[in-house]
């Protein structure tokens, strides 16, 4: 016998939830933020290096290979001018809001099932993320 969920509640009060963060005024100015650095071409390829130099290093890393001093300082410096550009520093925060919202959604739900009730605040500890710890170490990145 298959035992099917009724979604349609659910997803009724999905929409509720997704009308309730349209209608703040932080998630246009968030949203505004995500906009703005979408159309600036100068940090989208400013964003894109530093993320083909990050990438290109964490295969190293996994490789086990030893990373020099001046890739570091090179790595560290690239860091350091994404956040000295204004609009993808905005992005950076906007991404981050959004990615802790999803974050805190998913455990709430998460936690729901495993313990078979609604959770309480203790239950949900800052930084869970309800994956159990496997979903690797990409965490507020």
């Amino acid at each position: 016998m298959i035992i099917k969920l009724d979604s349609d509640p659910i997803m009724e009060k999905m929409k509720e939830l997704c009308e309730t963060l349209l209608g703040q005024e932080a998630y246009k100015e968030l949203r505004d933020a995500i906009d703005h650095f979408a159309s600036d071409e100068q940090s989208l390829q400013q964003y894109e290096r530093f993320m083909e130099k990050h990438q290109h290093l964490r295969q190293k890393e996994d490789a086990e290979a030893e990373l020099t001093p001046e890739e570091v300082s090179a790595y560290e410096e690239e860091e350091r001018a994404l956040y000295d550009n204004p609009i993808i520093r905005k992005f950076l925060y906007a991404q981050r809001e959004f990615g802790q919202l999803h974050n805190k959604i998913s455990q709430y739900f998460t936690k729901t099932v495993e313990l078979d009730r609604l959770p309480e605040p203790g239950d949900l500890k800052k930084g869970d993320c309800g994956c159990g710890g496997s979903c690797g170490s990409g965490h507020g990145h």
